[in-house]
């Protein structure tokens, strides 16, 4: 499933369950079988709510820098991390493991 912000599909709030010009993707639900779901907020939703828009997710933010180093990086690949690649592994890792239950 593409997790960027920008969707056509977008110009609805899935909190107050009408149209938004400022909706944002905040939530991707991931099933084992069958379609998931993402899910939209619009500004003042994700303001009333404490909503963070997906793209700005400390575990977002830590995977995508993960992602880019190791698509540049010859030093990380199947044999291993750099040490750097290594880091920042660790950094989505523990991203990972601070978001709530």
């Amino acid at each position: 499933m593409d997790q960027t912000t920008e969707d056509p599909r977008s110009g609805w709030c899935h909190w107050h369950k009408g149209p938004s010009g400022t909706a944002v993707l905040v939530q991707v639900i991931e099933q084992n079988s069958g379609p998931g779901a993402a899910l939209y907020a619009c500004a003042p939703c994700r303001e009333q709510r404490r909503l963070t828009p997906l793209a700005e997710q400390p575990d977002e933010v830590a995977y995508r820098a993960y992602l880019g180093h190791t698509a540049e990086c010859t030093g990380c690949g199947r044999a291993g991390r750099c040490e750097d690649g290594a880091r920042l592994w660790e950094a989505y890792r523990g991203a990972l493991a601070a978001l709530p239950a």
